[in-house]
């Protein structure tokens, strides 16, 4: 491997967990005390990034500075993809079904007198 293609998967890999959160460049910048032009840079295979930069960049996109650097599989990046929706589905749906049951009216835990025949 060589320094162009370190860079293509550094970029790759910023942009794709970059999307996996809903970030813009402007964003993540924020996020990490960079520049937007910066993250731009970078993400366009111009510029290079120290160990700071790449640790600063890993934390704000919830992965660690290996698996920025790391060639992604097809497969394994689906799977994970996957098991990610799948983690965020879940979640969204047990908070949907808490704030049913919390605008739910309750019922009076009292008895009720028999009818008399």
């Amino acid at each position: 491997m060589n320094q162009t293609e370190l860079r293509e998967i550094l970029s790759q890999n910023i942009k794709q967990q970059r999307k996996r959160y809903d970030l813009t460049q402007e964003k993540l910048a924020e996020e990490t005390g960079l520049s937007a032009q910066t993250i731009n840079d970078i993400e366009g295979c111009r510029t290079w990034v120290s160990d700071k930069t790449l640790v600063k960049l890993a934390e704000s996109l919830r992965v660690t500075p290996a698996e920025l650097l790391a060639k992604n599989d097809s497969a394994e990046s689906d799977a994970f993809n996957f098991a990610y929706l799948k983690s965020e589905l879940q979640a969204s749906i047990h908070k949907t079904i808490e704030d049913i049951f919390k605008k739910r009216p309750k019922r009076s835990t009292s008895k009720h007198s028999a009818s008399k025949k």
